[in-house]
């Protein structure tokens, strides 16, 4: 006579399908968001140029910038790059974005520009000329949610001399693997149910000890 199905095994082994299920569902509701995210903003280069009092309003939070298009003047003069960061050539060789603050005072800025890219890692210490009215992208919170940091970077069409042109942002670039994800999830949510029900098999095939043996 077979055994009975434990309780604790079972209920352990149910909770652990249904988390492995909710991480699954929760993946395919990530992966409409991430399709109606980069939606949103490949239709936001279609917009017009971000005006000051949109970006005043991205400020304060009542809307967003991302991917729109800005232009904006830049004529601080003799300036040393704001920072460095990671970013690529037009062409798509890794490098370095040189950023720059497009104010003579007020540092840290509340917007940065790319003034161009180069394989430069000292190029910190070069010395600019800004004079020049930039038009291309924005990316907005560019440092996150760090304090005292620009809340918008400018990704310029062109380069600032002697720095090479940098790669514009593609909403296409934005990793969309949830469906992966989901898959594995659901995929060790079956793993499991299999496993578990190979055991419950064996163990209703080993017969149970004789009382006084």
């Amino acid at each position: 006579m077979s055994r009975r199905i434990p309780i604790i095994p079972t209920v352990i082994t149910a909770i652990g399908i249904l988390i492995l299920c909710g991480l699954g569902r929760w993946q395919l509701e990530r992966r409409e968001w991430k399709r109606d995210l980069i939606a949103s903003l490949e239709a936001a280069s279609q917009l017009p140029p971000v005006s000051p009092a949109e970006f005043r309003a991205a400020m304060a939070g009542e809307m967003s910038v991302q991917y729109r298009r800005a232009e904006i003047s830049c004529h601080a003069g003799e300036k040393r790059p704001y920072d460095l960061r990671p970013g690529s050539s037009a062409g798509g060789t890794s490098g370095f974005f040189v950023l720059v603050s497009c104010r003579p005072n007020a540092l840290p800025p509340d917007l940065v520009a790319v003034a161009g890219w180069t394989r430069r890692a000292d190029a910190k210490d070069m010395v600019l000329t800004l004079d020049h009215e930039l038009a291309g992208v924005v990316i907005q919170n560019p440092y996150g949610n760090a304090p005292d940091r620009p809340r918008f970077m400018l990704i310029p069409d062109a380069a600032i001399a002697p720095l090479e042109r940098p790669r514009q942002p593609d909403p296409a670039d934005l990793p969309d693997n949830h469906l992966a994800y989901a898959g594995q999830w659901f995929g060790l949510a079956i793993a499991l149910a299999a496993i578990y029900g190979l055991w419950l098999r064996r163990r209703s095939m080993v017969a149970p000890p004789r009382r006084g043996a």
